[in-house]
């Protein structure tokens, strides 16, 4: 009896931090997901900016 108690813990635990172990992984990959695509709209909006100046530039070596 102590055998199968100890086995069926042994289980329930396992299955248990197998659990929270892909809840973490699911979320760290959400996250990552996340990062890159606000840092894809940073970099657009910083090449946005570039090519702003670069045409204030050539205008002004123009004049």
């Amino acid at each position: 009896m102590k055998i199968l108690k100890l086995l069926l813990s042994t289980l329930f635990i396992s299955a248990f931090f197998t659990a929270c172990t892909s809840i973490v992984q699911n979320n760290l990959v959400k996250s990552n997901k996340n990062d890159v695509s606000s840092l894809l709209k940073i970099l657009i909006i910083k090449e946005k900016e570039i090519n702003k100046l670069n045409q204030a530039l050539e205008a002004c070596e123009r004049k």
